[in-house]
């Protein structure tokens, strides 16, 4: 097993936030493949066919309207607390169906709003995920693991159903359903972190309601057009989705020999495939390449379609429908991670929920067009067409792709630098890309002072390469080198400089402003108490200085003045 392997799986194993959090993802996701069968076949017992697309209809339209609001409402309160209501109300719903399990109309109002709060469940959860991280590569892990977890329960969910209806009725379906909404709130409620707080300067000023907050949702996708290249490649692969939900049948049936039995194998073949795929996918945790590893995710999900139907036959199905399954899996993982990671914490909750809506609607989209298509293209062409469609659209944004891989490559070196400085090493992952996003450079010539005893305080330092002197009242008193930084002291003192920093040699240093420093730092009470450390150890070390003969430290010290 690769090191990078071990240490992504370790990385989540040893974080208590994110074993609950993914423990509660497990048991809301088994409960809504749970919900989802037993509601199918509940549905079919009451109304037949019609009775299951009125279903489906509940199921998509509501929820994916709910969606925005219910981001935007992530982004105004605690996102932990919103998980919690969310299992709370759906855990009542589902219980509430089981106890009207012989009055449709009232089934069908509960399960709708039912529904409406699981949807809320993922792009939160989703959300929070960052911050319960210290690494950006802990994140691509966090959503590898999910993606396994969500393979899992898209396993034992309808097998419990199953069992559940043989053994009993749809009732009791509906009750496991509340069963395991509680216990997913229940865990969720556990969860025990510090919410980063933006600067003044990153807080909208027209947030006076919720259409503001989901206009703002819309304006962020604007300013970050990385963000929208994700979601609109990931719009396209759900609208080819939507499409496979009516070509599996058609391939099993017409294009096959497998038959109506051969839905199922196809289906099974798609989730061996992703979860191959996702155990696989933790193995990049500290890649900068999600970007192309995304797009030919992307590709991958149409070629095997486009080969369906070029080289018909039941192993090349069953084949091809493995590696749908690992490309779904690489894009899922790669493309949660991408918006995490290209969307400010304070706008990602609804960005993610507006993204979860824009793929529902493309799934729903996607599986009502092809028939049309079917009766104009044929099996054959449509097939081609179809998964043609993937491969087009990765080329037509490639550039774009690269793009986003040399931006997070940029910001790696940059979470690097900043990770070696000892207060910034326990900031969650939205703080400290925050920061990198922020980091100006400045270089500095051999001999020329960065600033002078007594200056205004107005900035923060770490040294990129060179080196610089910590002079002070004319004797050297420390020599700082690459990953060290200063400047800290007379921003948390609110004082001016405690002494003058020269360059030795050629130097580049990476600059905060102070504002943006000292919010970072003052914004969490670990790094808040970290730096308190490091300054009155410093101011102590200033003492003893003066009251005894001036010496030089040889061997430097990692944050000064």
């Amino acid at each position: 097993m690769p090191g990078s392997y071990r240490e992504a799986w370790a990385s989540v194993a040893r974080n208590r936030n994110l074993r609950l959090a993914q423990v509660s993802s497990l048991s809301a996701w088994t409960g809504e493949f749970l919900f989802l069968s037993a509601m199918t076949v509940y549905a079919f017992d009451q109304g037949g066919a019609a009775g299951v697309g009125l279903v489906g209809f509940l199921r998509v339209l509501p929820a994916t309207l709910a969606l925005p609001w219910l981001g935007a409402l992530a982004d105004r309160v605690s996102r932990r607390q919103l998980l919690v209501i969310a299992c709370a109300l759906r855990a009542v719903t589902a219980a509430g169906a089981a106890v009207a399990v012989d009055q449709p109309a009232v089934v069908y109002a509960l399960l709708t709003l039912s529904t409406v709060c699981h949807a809320a469940y993922r792009p939160v959860l989703a959300a929070l995920f960052p911050t319960l991280c210290t690494r950006p590569e802990e994140l691509t892990a966090v959503n590898a693991v999910r993606a396994i977890l969500d393979g899992a329960a898209a396993l034992i969910g309808p097998l419990a159903a199953a069992a559940l209806l043989a053994g009993y009725d749809a009732a009791a379906a509906f009750a496991a359903v509340a069963l395991l909404s509680g216990a997913a709130g229940a865990l969720a409620a556990r969860l025990r972190y510090e919410s980063p707080r933006p600067a003044a300067a990153d807080r909208p000023a027209d947030r006076v309601g919720a259409v503001s907050d989901v206009v703002e949702g819309l304006r962020e996708l604007r300013r970050r057009p990385r963000a929208l290249d994700v979601i609109v490649l990931g719009g396209a692969q759900c609208l080819v989705r939507g499409a496979l939900t009516v070509l599996v049948v058609v391939v099993a049936v017409e294009v096959t020999d497998l038959g109506r039995p051969g839905v199922g194998v196809l289906w099974a073949a798609f989730g061996v495939g992703g979860f191959v795929a996702a155990m696989a996918s933790i193995g990049a945790a500290g890649s900068a390449r999600l970007g192309t590893l995304f797009g030919a995710g992307i590709a991958m999900w149409g070629v095997p379609i486009v080969l369906i139907g070029l080289l018909t036959g039941s192993p090349v199905a069953v084949g091809a429908f493995v590696v749908i399954g690992a490309a779904n899996a690489l894009v899922d993982v790669s493309g949660f991670t991408l918006l995490q990671r290209l969307v400010p914490d304070q706008t990602l909750a609804r960005v993610l929920a507006l993204t979860e809506a824009v793929f529902s609607l493309a799934l729903a989209l996607g599986s009502l067009a092809i028939p049309l298509v079917l009766s104009t293209l044929g099996d054959t062409g449509t097939l081609i067409a179809t998964g043609g469609s993937l491969p087009v659209a990765v080329t037509a944004r490639w550039a774009a792709l690269r793009a986003i891989d040399a931006d997070i490559g940029v910001r790696r070196d940059r979470i690097v630098l900043l990770r070696r400085v000892g207060m910034f090493r326990l900031l969650p992952v939205p703080a400290i890309e925050g920061l990198a996003l922020r980091l100006g450079r400045l270089r500095v010539p051999a001999q020329r002072d960065v600033f002078r005893k007594g200056d205004p305080a107005d900035g923060f330092f770490v040294v990129e390469s060179g080196r610089v002197a910590v002079i002070d009242d004319g004797h050297e008193i420390r020599r700082l080198g690459p990953g060290d930084a200063f400047g800290e002291i007379a921003l948390l003192r609110a004082v001016p400089r405690t002494a003058t920093v020269r360059a030795v040699e050629d130097t580049e240093l990476a600059t905060l402003s102070g504002d943006q420093f000292v919010s970072a730092i003052t914004g969490f009470s670990a790094t808040s108490s970290t730096a308190e450390q490091v300054v009155t150890g410093y101011l102590s070390d200033d003492r003893q200085r003066h009251a005894d003969p001036p010496r030089a430290d040889p061997e430097g010290r990692r944050d000064s003045h």
